[in-house]
């Protein structure tokens, strides 16, 4: 391989050498990371993704296996490195990898749509026209099926991951890539091949969501190949249909108003077909037409028939891997006396993302939320799908169901099969909101009948009940309001117990169920009484639960911290949880994904628990900073991956906010014998919008608390804030870091002196002057209010530089000011505004109206200061204006009501 940039030309040497690296990866008892380490060890050379792209491409004498690992290689180093990669190597790769799209060899011509999408992600199809050329030619292509097959692979990936790539514009003309690509697409419906119309479908349904005007203009067309699909005898294309007739429901149901009576019988019909793929996507049919505008009386007549389905369709399969895994971990408990809550420490983790605790209609935390590279996902089933659909159909059509569904329930209720009594107990929590008033008398027998279900032999039984008693928690605390506290009292101690099941499938639906009763009162009233016993169980429970419930777990101590900090915050409470939860983080080695979950609890709880944390701060702070020390150790020598790496980094970083949050000043002494700030301008110059995301925000806490350990750093910090709010760097995936980045700078401003702005006043200006000047609507609202309020602190420190400019961005600035709710940062950006316009009166001339309507959208000004600079502020153009003969004219410009409240806020 050469070691410069260049036109390049493959030496055989190296091809033998890569291709015999890829060869050993798939020789059985070969060292693999001993062989990928040699080929981490070739991305040295800038031409490597070349040699790549040329044994994938061209290599026609050697397996697929070996051919594709070229290609996945190649994916995974472009979507990493694709920016230092040089034009021309750029190009001789998407040139090689055009013809592979339509290969003979179906994993050749994915993982070429595969590296394809990759570049599509990080350029736009704007910067390969070639390929939109050959999406074209390989819909065209006929006879050619992998040709046609491979193009709608590739079209069915940008549609997943950038619809609105396909419908750009073309370079060098008018029309849009979906103009070209659409019609070719609606001619496939009626291909010869299965697998052709269910990808052509499935694509077209994808594209659907951002509804290109190609696809509007069609959707006759579209709407008839849907019907005629309808019967079609390959499953997948039902399957396709049915998902294509729900997502048309909701983007043009005046088109299916007429059909409604044929397309409910089908879906009916669908919903109950043996193929479970079908019968699922149909399910969602009547969630959607409850959410679309169709009339739903339209329903009604068929509700005695559909009804029944769906209850029918939320009993277990007798052969459900849940159940299996639940029976299994069950069997294992009870069979062993030293068995542990859930010997899955053999598990490989996943990360968990938010908090999650809501759980869906069909009664089970969603384990979907687990990071790719991790184990198998808990998908969307027909039973949570027909349970989604009765919430849904109780919640518009009420009580009227009861008659219906309460003697299936009933007879269900008392069935032998445990399968039928979990299904009734899973209605009876699906019609909870929406027929709450007719249940309403039925109630305390509910939760009477309920209670034994708690101990009910059968962990999924056990599991159902604690996720229906959180449905009914609202009932349950307007009781305790009414001094009937009887039934809270009994199910908190039943869900407390619940929570030390042996099962993990029943731990996680009562950590669910806890964290419920959390958020829907007002724990620090409501939770009082019970506070010290579930923190307790809790604490217990981080003794015994094993990695996965673990999880859910620390998002129920989340809860606690977030919904009642008043009761976290006191010694005795906090001195229950807090030492076996930091506890955890001393337990863990680096690397062990199972910190990322305890880190984002560590993070709620730090912020919450306020002092009472301070003991544990020391540890766990220079716990973070030896993480992201090795993190990005870890990610420079290739141990981890860039995403991976990024993970660790996240995590920590935040977790030093929350305890910065929580301890104020007091974190100085830490900040101050570290190395943090280092770590923080890293951070905020990382390639990985997550980490400049909790960079920026760990900047603004940092700013907070102790500004001065930044202020060696403040020209490095200021720069990559405005880098970050550059109009190329805006973009929905970056919003969060643009956001943080607009906010933080604002908050270093108000801790600097006016010398120490100066020299990034003008810079800041004219970088939050273009967002600010952007048309309303086209920028996130809350990066447009940022904006105003940074540049508003800016001015209040150091107006000088930017009064002489008043003129050119007072208007955009004051139209921001004025949908900014009352609060301190508000009350900062007037300051500055005033300021402003005290050194350049004349900055105000053309922008009167939104300076006066600004000013009139307090609600309250509660710094009497503040106060007192508007009415100067007014006062001193009133005379100015009147002196000219103006004033009348200028305040004619102005409502009545703003000309009301201007007078009398600012005593004119």
């Amino acid at each position: 391989m050469s070691a410069g940039a260049g036109a390049f030309v493959p030496q055989q040497d190296g091809v033998n050498q890569i291709v015999a690296l890829l060869t050993d990866v798939h020789k059985p008892g070969a060292n693999q990371s001993e062989v990928y380490a040699q080929l981490n060890q070739c991305k040295a050379y800038p031409d490597f993704n070349n040699y790549l792209a040329f044994i994938f491409a061209g290599g026609e004498g050697l397996p697929v296996e070996v051919r594709q690992t070229a290609g996945l290689l190649l994916k995974n180093n472009v979507r990493a490195h694709y920016g230092s990669i040089a034009e021309d190597f750029r190009a001789f790769i998407r040139a090689a990898l055009l013809p592979v799209l339509g290969h003979a060899s179906r994993p050749l011509r994915h993982t070429a749509g595969t590296c394809a999408v990759t570049i599509v992600n990080l350029t736009g199809l704007g910067a390969w026209p070639e390929l939109v050329v050959a999406l074209a030619e390989g819909l065209d292509a006929g006879a050619d099926s992998n040709r046609v097959e491979g193009a709608l692979d590739l079209l069915y990936k940008i549609a997943e991951d950038q619809p609105l790539q396909l419908d750009a514009q073309m370079p060098g003309g008018r029309q849009r890539v979906a103009d070209l690509l659409v019609p070719r697409m609606l001619t496939l419906m009626g291909a010869p091949s299965a697998d052709i119309r269910a990808l052509t479908v499935s694509t077209l349904n994808q594209l659907a969501n951002i509804m290109p005007n190609a696809l509007m203009e069609n959707m006759d067309s579209f709407l008839q190949g849907l019907f005629t699909l309808a019967l079609d005898p390959s499953a997948a294309v039902r399957k396709a249909v049915c998902n294509g007739l729900v997502s048309m429901l909701m983007a043009v149901p005046d088109r299916l108003e007429a059909s409604m009576p044929d397309l409910i019988e089908y879906m009916l019909k669908s919903t109950q077909d043996e193929d479970d793929s079908i019968a699922v996507e149909a399910c969602e049919f009547w969630t959607a037409l409850c959410e679309s505008e169709i009339d739903k009386d339209v329903l009604r007549p068929y509700l005695p028939r559909v009804l029944p389905v769906l209850l029918k369709n939320m009993a277990y399969e007798p052969f459900d891997e849940e159940v299996q895994e639940a029976e299994e971990l069950e069997q294992r408990a009870l069979g062993s006396a030293a068995a542990v809550a859930d010997r899955d420490d053999e598990i490989k983790p996943y990360i968990h993302k938010g908090a999650g605790h809501g759980e869906d209609a069909a009664g089970e935390g969603e384990e979907g939320e687990e990071d790719d590279k991790d184990e198998g996902v808990v998908h969307w089933n027909l039973r949570r799908s027909s349970a989604a659909g009765l919430d849904m159909l109780s919640n518009h059509f009420g009580d009227e169901l009861l008659p219906i569904i309460l003697p299936i329930v009933q007879q269900r209720l008392r069935d032998a099969d445990w399968r039928a009594r979990e299904s009734a107990i899973l209605a009876l929590g699906a019609i909870s909101n929406g027929c709450a008033t007719g249940l309403a008398p039925y109630l305390p027998e509910v939760v009477v009948m309920l209670l034994p279900s708690l101990k009910d032999a059968r962990p999924m039984v056990r599991s159902i009940s604690c996720w229906v008693l959180g449905r009914y928690s609202k009932w349950l605390l307007e009781r305790a309001d009414g001094g009937q506290r009887g039934e809270l009292d009994a199910v908190m101690a039943a869900v407390c117990e619940r929570l030390l099941d042996h099962n993990r499938r029943v731990q996680e639906a009562a950590c669910s169920a806890l964290s419920t009763l959390l958020e829907e009162g007002e724990p620090e009233r409501h939770m009082a009484p019970y506070m010290a016993a579930v923190l307790h169980t809790l604490a217990t429970a981080l003794q015994r639960y094993g990695r996965k419930a673990m999880r859910s777990a620390y998002d129920t101590i989340a809860s606690a911290a977030e919904e009642a900090p008043g009761l976290l915050a006191q010694p005795a409470l906090a001195q229950v949880i807090l030492p076996p939860l930091f506890a955890k983080l001393d337990t863990l080695p680096d690397g062990d994904r199972e910190l990322l979950p305890l880190m984002e609890c560590l993070t709620t709880v730090a912020a919450k628990a306020g002092q009472q944390s301070e003991q544990f701060a020391a540890s766990c702070f220079f716990r973070c900073i030896g993480l992201v020390e090795r993190a990005e150790e870890a990610a420079a020598s290739g141990a981890y991956d860039p995403e991976e790496a990024a993970e660790f980094v996240v995590c920590a970083l935040d977790l030093i906010s929350g305890l910065t949050e929580g301890l104020g000043v007091s974190i100085e002494s830490l900040v101050g014998r570290s190395p943090l700030r280092d770590i923080v301008v890293r951070s905020c110059q990382d390639s990985d919008s997550d980490v400049r995301q909790s960079g920026f925000a760990l900047v603004g806490d940092l700013a907070k608390a102790c500004a001065p350990h930044l202020k060696p750093a403040l020209a490095e910090l200021f720069k990559s804030a405005l880098y970050n709010l550059q109009p190329a760097m805006i973009n929905q995936r970056t919003l969060s870091a643009c956001n943080n980045a607009a906010w933080s700078m604002g908050e270093l401003a108000i801790k600097c002196s006016s010398d120490e702005l100066r020299p990034i006043a003008l810079p800041a200006l004219e970088q939050l002057a273009l967002i600010l000047q952007v048309p309303t609507g086209a920028l996130p609202r809350s990066l447009v209010e940022n904006a105003a309020i940074t540049l508003g602190r800016i001015a209040w420190m150091c107006p000088e530089p930017l009064a002489p400019h008043a003129a050119a961005f007072l208007g955009p600035w004051c139209a921001a000011l004025r949908g900014i709710r009352d609060d301190i940062e508000k009350e900062h950006a007037f300051l500055g505004l005033c300021a402003v316009l005290r050194l350049n009166p004349q900055g105000a001339g053309n922008c009167f109206t939104p300076l006066c309507e600004a000013i009139v959208s307090w609600r309250h000004v509660g710094c009497e200061g503040l106060h007192n600079e508007l009415i100067q502020l007014m006062q001193g153009y009133k005379l100015q204006l009147t002196g000219m003969g103006q004033w009348d004219a200028a305040m004619a410009s102005l409502t009545p009501p703003v000309q009301q409240k201007l007078v009398a806020m600012c005593q004119l």
